[in-house]
Parts: structure tokens; sequence; C-alpha cells
């Protein structure tokens, strides 16, 4: 079915349902998993008119860093089973395109993201890089809201 699984960190908390579930998957299927935190291109994610005064290198090497935290947790969450870690800049593109991108370059075949299940006004105004992949994806993806419950 599946060979090849990716599932995404951004370092938040609802990521640990989603890494524990693409673990199970990837037991009971004998499939390869790749953990990935995509670095946002600060340049971006910020605004060309920032007045902020950190400049966005500084800013991309503290979200690198966070980064690197999130993919130690995730192979803790993974619970023993054996994955690839890769953290990648998003190097001018937006996060989402930058996880389709890995996928097709890594040939996963299976996207597994947490998702904050963000409703009404907020998902207007932040929108949601869950709903831009399942959107734009070319092979399916599961989307495992904080709480759910993993197969062991």
């Amino acid at each position: 079915m599946y060979r090849h699984i990716l599932v995404t960190t951004d370092g938040t908390d609802i990521d640990h349902a989603a890494v524990r579930h693409a673990a199970a998957l990837t037991r009971a299927l004998g499939a390869r998993l790749t953990l990935l935190h995509i670095v946002p291109d600060a340049h971006l994610e910020l605004g060309s008119g920032n007045d902020l005064s950190v400049s966005a290198e500084d800013t991309e090497r503290e979200w690198a860093q966070a980064g690197e935290h999130a993919l130690e947790e995730g192979i803790l969450d993974a619970n023993g089973t054996r994955l690839t870690p890769l953290q990648r800049p998003a190097r001018g593109r937006d996060v989402p395109h930058a996880i389709l991108e890995e996928t097709a370059e890594l040939g996963a075949d299976l996207i597994v993201m947490a998702t904050h299940g963000r409703k009404g006004l907020s998902h207007l105004l932040l929108g949601s890089v869950a709903d831009r992949v399942v959107h734009d994806a070319q092979v399916p993806v599961l989307l495992v809201r904080q709480g759910t419950p993993s197969q062991t």
C-alpha cells in the first residue's frame, strides 16, 4: 500500500499525535518513514518591510534550532520506529509548497500532518498549511488532530 511515509513537524505540541500515527502505520505496513521540518523563509513570513531589530538570517537560524528540537522530539514520539529526520530550508517557497516539493523529491507516497483544526475567522486569517497541502498534493494526505489516539 504505502512504501514511504512522510510526516511533517513544525515544532508545535500537536505534532506528537501525527508522528505517533505515522510511526504506527510505518510499523504495520513495513514502510519507510521520513520526519520533515521545513525552516520557513523569514523574508516571506515576516515580509520585506518589517521593522524588526532581528535580521531574517537570525530568525531563520532560531527557527532551524527549534526545528532540530522538533526533530529530536519526533524521534522520541516514533517510539523506536526507524526514521530519517530531515530539515530543509524553504528558500523562497512557502511552507506548503516546500513540503510538496520535498515529498516529490523523496518519492513519498503518503503525507501525515497534524492539524490545528481552526475554524471560522481564525482559519480565514491564519490559513492552514495542512489545507494547502491537501489541496495541492499529488499523494494522499492523512490529517491528525491533537488528542487522536494512535494504534500501536
